[in-house]
This record gives C-alpha cells, sequence and structure tokens, in this order.
C-alpha cells in the first residue's frame, strides 16, 4: 500500500468505517436497544466492548495510513522521521493493547465461536511473524520508549533512536502493520456479526418459548 491514491481510498473508508461503528456504539449505550434476558442483555455489553476494540484499531490504521501518505508526499528529511516516528509509535500501541486482550478473545471464541477460531489463529500466526521480521521487542519497543511516546532528554539518544528507523524498510514496516490491522478489523466485524446472530436467535427462542407457555 504505497500508492498515494490506493492509501486515500482506504483512509476514506475506514474512517467512514469508524464513524459507523462510534454511531453504533452511542446507540448500544443508550440503553435503546436492551436484551429479553439476563444472557442477551450481558451480551450486548459484550458487543459493546467488541466495538469499542473495533474503534481502537480503525484509528491506529487510520493513523498509520495518514503516516503512510505523508510519507509518499513528503519532501524534507524531518518530515519523513515524523511520520515514521508516528507510525512507529501507532505499531506498539496497537501491538500491546492486541496482546492484552489476546488471550480473553481466544478463549471466547474456543467456547463460543469455534467456527472463529481458524481464522483468529491466522492473525495471531501473522502478527507472531511480523513482529520477528520488523524486530517489535528490539527496535520498535525500544523506540518507543527512548524517542517515539517520550523523549530522552539526552537528545543523541534521542536522535540516534530516530535516526535507526529513518530507512528504507521502516515504510515496508508501515504498510505491512497497516495490512495486518486492516486483517484484526475485518475479523472483529465478523466476530461482532456472528455474535449479533446468537443474540437474536437466543432472543428469538425465549420470545417463542415465552409465547408458548402462555397459550
Amino acid at each position: 500500500m504505497y500508492n498515494s491514491e490506493d492509501i486515500l481510498f482506504h483512509i476514506k473508508h475506514y474512517e467512514k468505517e469508524l464513524n459507523e461503528s462510534y454511531q453504533l456504539l452511542g446507540v448500544l449505550e443508550s440503553g435503546i436497544i436492551k436484551g429479553n434476558t439476563l444472557v442477551a442483555e450481558s451480551s450486548i455489553e459484550q458487543i459493546i466492548k467488541h466495538i469499542k476494540f473495533i474503534c481502537f484499531f480503525t484509528s491506529c490504521f487510520l493513523d498509520i495510513a495518514s503516516s503512510l501518505r505523508g510519507l509518499v508526499d513528503c519532501e524534507t528529511n524531518w518530515e519523513r522521521k515524523f511520520y515514521l516516528k508516528n507510525g512507529f509509535v501507532v505499531i506498539y500501541e496497537s501491538v500491546k493493547t492486541f496482546g492484552k486482550h489476546q488471550r480473553e478473545i481466544r478463549n471466547l471464541i474456543m467456547s463460543d465461536f469455534p467456527e472463529l477460531e481458524e481464522k483468529y489463529k491466522v492473525i495471531t500466526q501473522n502478527l507472531k511473524s511480523l513482529k520477528k521480521e520488523h524486530k517489535y521487542n528490539k527496535l520498535i519497543a525500544t523506540f518507543r520508549n527512548k524517542a517515539g511516546a517520550h523523549y530522552d532528554e539526552n537528545f543523541e539518544i534521542y536522535f540516534e533512536n530516530l535516526n535507526l528507523i529513518d530507512k528504507p524498510i521502516s515504510v515496508k514496516t508501515l504498510s505491512d502493520f497497516s495490512n495486518f490491522l486492516m486483517s484484526v478489523i475485518v475479523f472483529w466485524s465478523d466476530f461482532i456479526d456472528v455474535f449479533k446472530v446468537k443474540i437474536e436467535k437466543d432472543m428469538k427462542n425465549t420470545k417463542e418459548k415465552t409465547n408458548g407457555n402462555n397459550v
């Protein structure tokens, strides 16, 4: 995803997706939509949590994509460093957040949504490969702490770490992780769709059971 027009297309698409997800989040949190059982209500709360995940990862994707577009169009060395720095910080934060919830999501999938297990496994394996290829622990995490999110007061340390990522391969790093985030967004959208179908089915069965008892 190196072409400026292609990047802009994805930015516009996912910006629209983010706005729609955020609007849905507002509707669900307002309490307008309610479940007819405690289980259904709990499931709606779960959906709210997962929509927040989608919003977070979509915003991360938009930040990285915007950095990539900036890299395509930048005219100075400092602009290049700025966009690379922003992209690397977003990579760190998005991967850290994904890892924080990874076990919880895996357990939920294995217990209630086994049909999504293979897709989730592909995503986690892909992330593992990306972290190794792009030196997540040695380069990206160190950069984030020394020059990305926290400026080291020793300018030499700050500038040396900034120069470490100012390389052609870093553009591929941003592109690879933006593609990874797209796969995460698509997966979570599918996850919510399956969750929604399950809730609707449970609510329908409960309603039919209640009506049957009232006959």
